[in-house]
């Protein structure tokens, strides 16, 4: 038979075990074995099945969601296309079809510092 420790063990939880123990006429570990038994007995084995297949199976009851997804495309000139107006026209561009915030750029600035002239 194997040994475990447990430490750190609440009071409350200790107090509680070793009540349960006494009106069912065990030992606090005879208590702790009963009920650690009971408790993987009731529980279903572990299932091999994926985080995705889990969740798929507790939704089934909901009905499907059919989502369209748009074929990809991608050409490299295309995308060289767009990268000549830059890089972030080229990412809003992208996103663009999925709609949201339509942000307008700032205008760009002249610098109003002046550049010294070293020629003497």
């Amino acid at each position: 038979m194997a040994t475990i420790t447990i430490r750190n063990l609440d009071e409350k939880v200790k107090r509680e075990l070793q009540v349960r123990a006494a009106l069912n006429g065990r030992s606090m570990e005879a208590e702790a074995r009963e009920a650690l038994s009971a408790l993987i007995a009731k529980e279903p084995p572990a299932s091999n099945e994926g985080l995705a297949s889990r969740i798929r199976k507790r939704f089934a009851p909901y009905g499907a969601v059919v989502l369209e997804i748009p074929p990809r495309e991608f050409s490299r000139q295309l995308a060289n296309e767009e990268l000549k107006n830059g890089l972030g026209t080229a990412i809003h561009n992208l996103f663009a079809p999925l709609g949201g915030v339509e942000l307008q750029p700032r205008p760009r600035r002249n610098s109003q510092r002046q550049i010294q002239d070293f020629e003497e």
